[in-house]
């Protein structure tokens, strides 16, 4: 009898274990089904010959943050539009730090740079929760 529980017990494990994996594993679709991500998915933003968007999928927790690369001229227009939690935002991370989700944003300079997605310091100390999000970046 003692045999036959530390089976049952020992392949519930392995199951439970298999199953986390791949809830974990998953990426966000482009339908938009999220799923949680220990990390913040490929941080290099390149987008597909002919394409204008890249989407990205991750969870911000606290006071941490993801962060993307990209390449573009000067005088490209950007823009990033959240599904997920309304807490989170993409700013372009510089001087000035525009939020890319309410405004289009003509950059200054040729070379990389950078989108953190973040959240406002009050909902940053007040919850611990990773919040899921699905990310698409629009460089014209």
């Amino acid at each position: 009898m003692k045999t036959l529980f530390k089976l049952v017990g020992s392949t519930a494990l392995v199951l439970g274990i298999i199953s986390a994996g791949t809830i974990t594993a998953s990426a966000a679709s482009p339908t938009g089904d999220l799923h949680y991500s220990a990390d913040c998915g490929v941080k290099e933003l390149r987008m597909a010959k002919g394409s204008y968007d890249v989407n990205r999928a991750g969870a911000v927790k606290g006071s941490k943050y993801c962060e993307y690369q990209f390449y573009a001229n000067k005088g490209q227009k950007v823009s990033a539009t959240i599904v997920g939690s309304s807490d989170l935002y993409p700013v372009l991370y510089g001087s000035n730090s525009p939020d890319l989700s309410t405004e289009t944003v003509t950059l200054d300079k040729t070379g990389e740079h950078t989108i953190r997605v973040l959240q406002p310091r009050n909902q940053a100390r007040d919850s611990n929760t990773p919040k899921p999000y699905y990310m698409t970046v629009t460089i014209k």
